[in-house]
């Protein structure tokens, strides 16, 4: 950073619970604050917005796979021209309406879809150029089929064999739906009666992302578990264990099932209930389960959208720098600051409450909803 510049910030004017988070056609709007220790002439004070979807994978039969595809690359001027400023703090204002089109942000194991914005100084001198960095969260309005609020459940046995002797475990799981919104709690109810001669020394239920990557005609999937519940008691022959109303929370920064408009990552969800017993032995069930979103009190007002093709006219497109080889692989990311992360998914325990994800409902479902809500949970062990 430029010795003159002792400070280089973005700031976003649309901050919900502490991450930025925008909808495709939303405006951006923030403003780039600079603070000089000195008097500075500055040529140019730039703003950039760049999206773009990586796969990168090591195979050891395949080699390394990769996928890109860029989704924005913009830039604009927010200063009037090369001009003399004295020390102190300066702000320059930027807006930016974001393409309908956008898939919505992820990170996965082997690839991602990430958004960032990128602020430049250019003084007078080579050596007087300083830049920042901010990201944001891109989150698309997907909405759920009606039959996604009817209750879904399955049930399932399974003969064990131990030590000579034989019996059946039995698990019958349902939850309160089967589409779910980020941020939104699913209720669980579930039975388990354990006849076989192997002792239940756990039992955990999963909301688990299935994500699968597209890179040289090549899929390469991955499972992994974003939230969970885990019961450690045990469940002898004879006994059994009963779940009703027990929550599992889902993440409130995951995508929407299937990240629409992005052709190099697909994602899907489902439930998994596991009993596991001595011996590394197991009886599981799963169902599938759909995410959307529902923005209640934050769809895009009408005063924030503008004629896209006369706002967008103002920002110049960019080419992605570095030769074609590393644009289609994805890997150039000159310069430095455009490598910057973008939140994960919050610890399992924590409180997860987001406004933008809460789904509208009437005052009648809204009391059922809340009845439902008050129900303790039971987790309690039962004598067959």
């Amino acid at each position: 950073m430029g010795t003159a510049v002792a400070n280089l910030s973005i700031y976003l004017e649309h901050d919900i619970d502490e991450q930025y988070q925008y909808q495709p056609g939303e405006i951006v709007r923030g403003h780039v604050d600079v603070t000089l220790t000195r008097p500075l002439t500055i040529r140019n004070i730039s703003i950039s917005v760049y999206g773009q979807g990586v796969v990168a994978c090591e195979d050891r039969d395949l080699g390394s796979l990769h996928a890109h595809e860029e989704y924005i690359n913009a830039s604009k001027q927010i200063n009037h021209g090369s001009d003399h400023y004295n020390k102190g703090q300066h702000k320059f204002q930027f807006d930016y309406l974001l393409p309908n089109n956008l898939p919505s942000s992820f990170i996965g194991k082997y690839g991602s879809v990430t958004y960032v914005l990128k602020a430049t100084v250019h003084g007078e001198r080579p050596g007087e150029t300083s830049i920042t960095s901010e990201p944001f969260l891109v989150l698309r309005h997907s909405i759920l089929p009606d039959q996604s609020n009817k209750t879904i459940g399955t049930s399932t046995q399974k003969r064990i064999w131990a030590m000579c002797n034989s019996g059946k475990l039995k698990l019958n799981v349902e939850l309160n739906k089967v589409g779910f919104f980020p941020g939104e709690d699913m209720f669980i109810s579930a039975a388990i009666e354990n006849k076989c001669p192997l002792t239940v020394t756990a039992v955990q239920a999963s909301l688990m992302m299935n994500s699968v990557y597209h890179a040289k005609q090549q899929k390469i999937p991955f499972h992994q578990i974003v939230n969970k519940r885990r019961d450690m008691y045990e469940i002898t022959s004879g006994e059994g264990r009963r779940w009703q109303h027990v929550r599992l929370t889902i993440p409130p920064y995951i995508p929407e099932s299937g990240l629409e408009n992005c052709d190099i990552i697909g994602i899907s969800y489902k439930f998994q209930f596991r009993v596991e017993l001595v011996g590394g032995k197991e009886v599981k069930i799963e169902l599938p389960i759909l995410i959307g979103t529902h923005h209640m009190g934050l769809d895009i007002p009408e005063n924030a959208k503008l004629d896209s093709g006369r706002y967008n006219n103002e920002w110049s497109t960019q080419h992605f720098p570095g030769n074609a080889k590393e644009l289609q692989n994805g890997f150039d990311r000159e310069p430095a600051a455009w490598d910057v992360g973008v939140p994960e998914l919050r610890p399992v325990d924590s409180t997860m409450i987001n406004p933008l994800f809460q789904k509208q409902i009437s005052i009648h479902e809204r009391k059922k909803k809340i009845s439902t809500e008050e129900m303790p949970e039971i987790m309690e062990n039962t004598k067959l």
